[in-house]
């Protein structure tokens, strides 16, 4: 991010929120069950074995050894393009990529062939994933993004080359985007502390690779921001700036 470009995003930034304008509700309130205690996890190093497995949305969660790593970003662009979806109420267009998440996540069993707590807690997603579509609740954008953090907790297993902090934070910027939507500040509050309980979490690993830019552009201009938000309005103006430069983060780490 220019010098320029972060002074105009600031200067924007301050002075939207110092606007008193209401967020328009545009969905129910989402159910607690997006609001889990997220593990933060230490980076694990990539080796040259790594398969970067392309989606639709290119959002990756990171690039993971094997076939079994590109089975799981596949159902992570899945899951992150459903949320988006819905977003636009494309409710048959949803149905779609549910039907193609629902035959991705049998290959990943096949792949495993074995059951453990994040599978079942996956499977259980998609469950409650398929009744919100099926309903046309915007619930389902809830479950769509809680199942994006279940891969990253999945992902562990496989060697991710990009921390997993990275598909943490693109998970609590559509958690901003959800809670902003139902004017939840208690909920605005708790993700913004998340952010920068995972930010300071990956710290390390960016200062491990030279990345004093990307520390500046994340946590000098948009943290320090979300911090200081206290309205709806504030939160909403942060929400798409955060996930912008947390796809920077990604092809930082892929470099």
């Amino acid at each position: 991010m220019k010098l320029t470009t972060k002074l105009i995003l600031t200067a924007s930034l301050v002075a939207a929120l110092s606007l008193s304008v209401s967020v328009p509700i545009s969905y129910a309130a989402p159910s607690p069950t997006s609001d889990e205690t997220i593990e933060v996890s230490d980076r694990y190093e990539g080796d040259s074995n790594t398969t970067r497995a392309l989606g639709s949305t290119g959002d990756r969660i990171k690039e993971v050894s094997g076939d079994r790593g590109a089975t799981l970003n596949k159902i992570n662009d899945y899951a992150t393009s459903i949320y988006n979806i819905i977003k636009l109420q494309k409710w048959r267009e949803a149905e779609l990529y549910l039907a193609l998440l629902q035959n991705t996540f049998q290959q990943l069993k096949n792949e495993m062939k074995i059951s453990n707590a994040e599978l079942a807690q996956l499977y259980s997603n998609i469950t409650a994933l398929r009744s919100s579509v099926a309903a046309k609740n915007h619930q389902a954008m809830c479950d769509a993004n809680q199942m994006t953090l279940i891969t990253a907790k999945l992902a562990k297993h496989f060697d991710p080359q990009i921390p997993i902090e990275v598909a943490m934070l693109d998970y609590y910027g559509r958690e901003l985007e959800i809670w902003t939507a139902t004017e939840n500040t208690t909920k605005l509050r708790a993700v913004s502390g998340k952010i920068r309980q995972t930010w300071e979490a990956l710290r390390p690993s960016i200062h491990s690779h030279s990345g004093s830019t990307q520390l500046e552009n994340f946590e000098d201009t948009l943290i320090a921001l979300v911090e200081k938000a206290s309205s709806p309005t504030e939160y909403s103006l942060l929400a798409t700036p955060i996930l912008g430069e947390v796809k920077n983060l990604r092809r930082f780490f892929q470099v």
